[in-house]
């Protein structure tokens, strides 16, 4: 007996905005953020001493930019990667339920659908 996969149903254009269009967002503001701080991290210091964070530091339009820009990206894989695990999570329902069947008809019969 050959198992065939079930159709996946079509996905709602609300499921399709919240799958794709979000993080796309994300992406697109993101990449406007590092574009407009020129990819330019200021007042990253090398040495320890001057990079104290206690002490008083002004943050550049150019860093705050970036940071932003970086999280948005960030973000929006995160979006991303929840959605996927959420689908592949309901894929292994559907692989319980074959193997349900297989049992009650070993159950049934005496042997699995494959053995003839």
């Amino acid at each position: 007996m050959a198992v065939t996969a079930a159709p996946h149903p079509r996905s709602s254009p609300l499921v399709l905005i919240i799958r794709w269009g979000l993080p796309l967002i994300f992406v697109v503001f993101g990449v406007v953020m590092l574009v407009m701080s020129h990819g330019h991290l200021s007042g990253v210091q090398d040495n320890a001493a001057e990079s104290n964070p206690f002490t008083q530091t002004t943050l550049s339009h150019d860093s705050v930019l970036s940071t932003l820009g970086v999280g948005s990206l960030v973000v929006a894989v995160m979006i991303w990667m929840i959605g996927w695990m959420m689908r592949l999570n309901s894929s292994e329902h559907v692989d319980r339920d074959k193997e349900d069947e297989a049992r009650a008809y070993f159950k049934a019969h005496g042997h699995w659908p494959d053995e003839a």
